[in-house]
């Protein structure tokens, strides 16, 4: 392992720390005390800025050595999350039937989207490649996703939101 592969491994493991704590410290407790809608909004807004992984094509024009394949799939899987989050913010806003279902699809999609970026990560070796924003996005913002995605995930199958509404 390089430097620079324990370096972002080190910055994306604290992220996740603090992260986690921060998700358990303040926004379960929160989470809990409101409706369902109230609850996801603000970690859905957390996805809404995914078409940041576009600025892949100009770090690999400046020299990121990422493959054209994985750029375009981790590019496209979070526009296309994204597009899930921010028509799931319409849907929660203005109370559409399809709601509940839209949140669902966003979950197992980004979870699918994340999983098969990080495998991709892994097998063109990109903690020792990434430099710039494209290492703060891996180490910072790639755990916030997760961690919002488990919270979404965590407040739509527990016990409590089968029994609120969306409001």
């Amino acid at each position: 392992m390089t430097e620079l592969t324990a370096a972002a491994l080190a910055a994306m493991t604290l992220s996740f720390v603090v992260f986690a704590t921060a998700a358990d410290w303040y926004a379960a407790p929160r989470m809990r005390a409101v409706a369902l809608a109230a609850a996801i909004t603000p970690l859905l807004w957390i996805h809404a800025f995914r078409y940041v992984a576009l600025q892949l094509f100009s770090a690999q024009a400046f020299g990121f050595a990422i493959p054209d394949l994985t750029r375009d799939q981790i590019v496209y899987g979070d526009l296309i999350g994204m597009g899930l989050a921010l028509a799931t913010l319409y849907a929660l806003r203005y109370r559409w039937c399809l709601a509940i279902s839209l949140e669902r699809v966003f979950v197992a999609a980004t979870v699918l989207d994340l999983s098969n970026a990080a495998v991709m990560g892994i097998r063109e070796d990109l903690f020792d490649k990434a430099a710039d924003l494209s290492w703060l996005i891996l180490t910072f913002y790639v755990p916030a996703l997760w961690v919002s995605v488990a919270l979404v995930a965590w407040r739509l199958w527990t016990k409590e939101s089968r029994s609120l509404t969306l409001r």
